[in-house]
């Protein structure tokens, strides 16, 4: 007998264990499907749990109960810091933030659904960026309150420029930025050059036109030249009081 070698015998069995027959397309379709790389959409999962959904609706009715107004509050260039900045300031009172829906659900669009006599009147004008203000804060105090807390931030892609923004050229334009993001700022349209390990702007640059909406690039030159366009603000729409009182905003000066 024959006999060959530990390497003769490896190549042998490699070369058997490569050679293996491809199945066709016709056998693949009839072999069993694994149960191991099962897909699952998730967009058949709910989004928001019912269990959430239904404490806020609890939330918002029992708000309605506790305090004696409610007042529709219309939200411009919202920013998270910015409303925790406000519910602080109107503590004990609740602002409340939902999706629409939801705080229409809750406080009920019409007369035999509305959770109080004439909240009804209050879901029917919910629309937009908005929330509800539980108080017992007569208008006055809650719109000077709104009135002084008016924020700057950054504004966003897609919102409109309050202002046309024109940088001039040479090396002082952007002289507070790192010579290391010189490339960025080409990248987000600007004529740049590092020369002496300063940035130059080598022509005037415009960033942004007022009215015009922001473009991704604009927004984030507008941020690094720290230019703030964003003004956060809440305007009462309307307001409800306990007993079926409503006030549409055009009236409010009670």
């Amino acid at each position: 007998s024959s006999h060959c070698g530990p390497s003769s015998f490896c190549r042998e069995a490699f070369t058997r264990r490569v050679q293996l027959p491809v199945p066709s397309s016709s056998q693949l379709r009839k072999m069993p499907k694994s149960k191991r790389n099962k897909v699952i959409t998730l967009t058949k999962t709910k989004k928001q749990p019912k269990e959430k959904k239904d404490t806020l609706i609890e939330e918002i009715r029992t708000s309605c109960e506790k305090f004696s107004r409610l007042y529709l509050v219309s939200i411009e260039n919202e920013r998270n810091t910015f409303m925790q900045t406000v519910r602080q300031k109107l503590r004990p009172s609740r602002l409340i933030c939902a999706k629409n829906k939801v705080m229409q659900l809750a406080l009920g669009t019409t007369p035999s659904t509305e959770c109080q006599d004439g909240v009804h009147q209050i879901a029917n004008r919910i629309t937009g960026p908005c929330a509800l203000l539980f108080s017992d804060k007569p208008p006055a105090d809650v719109q000077s309150l709104f009135a002084e807390y008016r924020p700057h931030d950054f504004a966003r892609a897609g919102a409109t420029a309050t202002e046309t923004v024109v940088l001039p050229k040479g090396e002082d334009t952007l002289a507070k930025l790192p010579h290391s993001i010189e490339a960025h700022l080409r990248q987000l349209g600007m004529p740049t050059q590092l020369i002496n390990g300063k940035i130059h702007l080598l022509g005037e640059h415009t960033v942004c036109k007022e009215g015009k909406e922001l473009t991704s690039d604009a927004a984030q030159v507008l941020k690094l030249m720290d230019v703030k366009q964003a003004q956060f603000t809440l305007e009462v729409e309307a307001h409800w009081e306990r007993g079926g009182k409503f006030v549409d905003c055009e009236d409010m000066e009670d």
